[in-house]
């Protein structure tokens, strides 16, 4: 009789060696598994970081718990790319040590003395903790020298709170693309306070063009330039005293609050 136990014997080591191409076939399938995760992971991350530089980072400063929060609401709900964060103060916000580099700073105030401290004290603060940061003022006051003196210290905008969530949106997006939002309805009020004003001197026998001495002509053209008083002395030849004088005098005379305000109000009178 033929003794199969030698050839079932035989067998055995095929068996097992059947088995172990399988397991190494599933292990390669495994490993191939485990790296397409891992370059998921990856494809993920990279998405992920993607998503973040296209976030426009806003801080925003408030007091008031109340409007700070449906603020960020409102710019997170309406705007996808908008991502908010919130505080009571400038103090508060150094504190946080915020890792949000570059931000827009949405620095609110309500009522004259509070927006007055806001764009002579607090503005300071933000640029000398974050200079890359772009700061918007947010107000109820709507005085043409308030916003003159925020742009005069570095900030990128003014938001008037009698404006509608799209103007304040469309504000924010202008400062992203480095542009600088200002509300016209403050500066139409100076342009017609100093039209007023030559008006008011064109009434009384004197012409558009006598209302300035040509020094003082010479002067305004210079400061629509930006130069400033040293430049401008230098330049007309004269003492920058005495380029002061001229500067103060013109600005008594049209009604302006700075060196800004001639700038902007003398650009359609001649």
């Amino acid at each position: 009789m033929t003794d199969y136990s030698a050839s079932s014997q035989a067998f055995k080591p095929f068996a097992v060696g059947s088995v172990l191409p399988l397991k190494s076939s599933s292990s390669v399938v495994e490993l191939k598994r485990e790296s397409r995760v891992d370059d998921n992971s990856q494809d993920d991350t990279a998405a992920g970081k993607v998503d973040q530089d296209l976030q426009t980072r806003i801080v925003i400063i408030d007091e008031n718990a109340l409007s700070r929060s449906c603020l960020t609401r409102c710019l997170t709900a309406n705007e996808g790319n908008f991502a908010t964060e919130g505080y009571s103060d400038v103090a508060e916000w150094e504190k946080a040590e915020s890792t949000v580099s570059n931000p827009i700073v949405l620095l609110c105030a309500t009522g004259r003395k509070a927006t007055d401290a806001a764009i002579r004290r607090d503005l300071d603060l933000i640029v000398q903790a974050a200079p890359g940061a772009r700061v918007v003022i947010v107000s109820d006051y709507e005085e043409s020298t308030e916003i003159v003196a925020a742009l005069e210290r570095g900030a990128k905008g003014y938001i008037a709170m009698s404006s509608n969530l799209d103007v304040a949106i469309a504000a924010i997006r202008l400062v992203r693309a480095g542009g600088t939002f200002v509300p016209a309805s403050g500066l139409l009020s100076s342009r017609s306070s100093a039209n007023q004003a030559v008006e008011e001197m064109e009434s009384n026998g004197r012409s558009r063009q006598t209302v300035f001495t040509q020094r003082q002509l010479e002067v305004i053209d210079r400061l629509r330039q930006g130069e400033s008083n040293k430049l401008i002395a230098y330049k007309l030849n004269m003492g920058e005293c005495t380029v002061k004088v001229h500067v103060r005098n013109i600005m008594r005379k049209i009604k302006a609050r700075n060196r800004t305000e001639i700038a902007f109000l003398t650009n359609e009178l001649f």
